[in-house]
């Protein structure tokens, strides 16, 4: 361990399994005090215990951030704890299953355009006061590269993975003198839950790897924090 992170609070959303867990264990071995999120507090606790065996730092937050109000009380909470966030990781997703634009309900649309655009917007104003604290800050999140192969039965899927583009690549332009700086990062597949929901039957064989992807995203942090 280098210790890349030392008295860095990451915050990392979706980090119960997959690559939101990697991530996080990995923040954590390179020095970062973790704030990990999730609606699993089983798989929250076995990270925990983890991170807490190498002698790392770690803040444990079961929660569903679609609920309004418990995710300005727990911005609230890190701003009383901790004053800041260092780095921000949004990894959480609702999976949206493959399926015939015509016969998607549009409770369904609002329902996953909800619980992933909307959320993503609202957690960039809730987080933001925290990022600026401090100038070297760094904001990612985590999109795919699912549109690029294929359009089929991937409408809303794709529709909310442009959206959500739209809205951090906006951010990012709006933040670059003043910072935080902000980050689209987009993994090669892996065999996750979120996948597996899209994509039932795959041949996992052929997918990267939560750890490699994550290791990947581990060095671009490095990079920006030391350019």
């Amino acid at each position: 361990m280098q210790n890349y992170f030392k008295n860095k609070i990451a915050l990392v959303t979706g980090s119960s399994r997959g690559f939101g867990y990697s991530v996080a264990l990995k923040l954590a071995k390179e020095g970062a005090d973790l704030i990990i999120t999730s609606r699993t507090t089983g798989a929250l606790e076995e990270l925990s215990e983890k991170i807490l065996n190498f002698g790392g730092r770690v803040t444990v937050a079961p929660l569903d951030l679609t609920n309004q109000l418990h995710t300005q009380l727990f911005c609230k909470t890190i701003y009383e704890k901790f004053g800041k966030i260092d780095i921000f990781i949004h990894s959480a997703f609702l999976a949206i299953p493959m399926a015939p634009v015509e016969t998607i309900s549009e409770n369904d649309i609002v329902k996953y355009f909800k619980s992933n655009t909307f959320l993503t917007q609202r957690l960039i104003k809730l987080v933001h006061p925290l990022l600026k604290k401090q100038k070297d800050s760094i904001a990612v999140f985590i999109s795919d590269n699912t549109k690029k192969a294929n359009k089929k039965f991937l409408g809303i899927h794709n529709a909310i993975q442009a959206a959500n583009k739209e809205i951090v690549m906006s951010y990012s332009e709006e933040t670059l003198r003043i910072g935080p700086k902000v980050l689209l990062f987009e993994p090669l597949p892996m065999p996750t839950k979120t996948r597996n929901i899209m994509f039932p039957g795959e041949d996992k064989k052929l997918l990267s790897t939560c750890k490699d992807e994550a290791n990947k995203l581990i060095k671009l942090l490095i990079d920006k924090i030391q350019n």
